[in-house]
């Protein structure tokens, strides 16, 4: 069946949950990027709900984001810090992108990767202790909607790399789906106070990037995962406020 071979492959393709597939069509894996993201929120956040770490959010907290890193090899959180550096530097045009592809990290990396983690554990040990355990699971939900939202308004700046492989499956059809998945699941997890704060504030992230990537003519794979973790930020706030 096409649509669990492509889950598969998105699944492969973003966490280490999945199986690696040889030249997955990644356009036909993007409108089930939320479902990637859903699983892998449920693997993280159902031990903390059965009562791992139970008592100490702090340390709940920090192995949800310690789990996040491991079973996403880090992937997303590489974008973030490299949007970040590129985006430090003040350079424009080729050079913000030759910035970004540079394997070293800067001030500006490093301290982007002490928000993303340092938020997630602290963010994730405020759910906790106020029984929000599934927020923690719509998070990277949201952020993998958010990382579709963002193809579908820069589909016309792709740079060469996996993210080009990407954009032209952020349909108009396509992201409704993505969308209208996260939204229901957003709905059931987190109920509509949050999910409304939630929604406000991955809109201000998404704005900042896409008015970024259009300043500097693209978007590569690196913006998407700038858009995961900072959509999975505003998602962990929103459901804190």
């Amino acid at each position: 069946m096409a649509f669990f071979r492509n889950y598969l492959a998105a699944l492969g393709f973003l966490t280490r949950l999945g199986p690696a597939i040889s030249n997955p069509d990644m356009a036909a894996c993007v409108p089930l990027f939320p479902l990637v993201g859903a699983t892998l929120g449920l693997v993280m956040a159902v031990p903390l709900w059965l009562g791992l770490f139970g008592g100490h959010p702090l340390a709940g907290g920090f192995a949800y984001a310690v789990a996040n890193l491991m079973l996403t090899r880090g992937l997303h959180l590489d974008g973030f810090a490299d949007v970040a550096d590129a985006w430090g530097s003040l350079a424009t045009g080729d050079r913000f992108f030759t910035i970004m592809k540079d394997s070293r990290i800067g001030a500006f990396g490093g301290m982007a990767l002490v928000v993303a983690i340092l938020g997630q554990t602290c963010l994730g040990a405020e759910l906790l202790s106020s029984g929000r355990v599934w927020v923690l699971a719509l998070a990277p939900t949201v952020g993998r909607a958010g990382a579709v939202a963002l193809m579908r308004v820069c589909r016309d700046l792709a740079r060469p790399g996996l993210g080009a492989l990407c954009l032209p499956g952020a349909t108009a059809r396509n992201t409704a789906f993505a969308l209208a998945m996260t939204l229901l699941l957003g709905l059931i997890w987190a109920g509509p106070l949050p999910l409304a704060a939630i929604c406000a504030l991955c809109g201000l992230v998404l704005w900042r990037l896409a008015r970024l990537a259009r300043k500097q003519g693209g978007v590569n794979g690196d913006f998407l995962g700038a858009a995961i973790v900072g959509c999975e930020l505003a998602a962990f706030l929103g459901g804190v406020v």
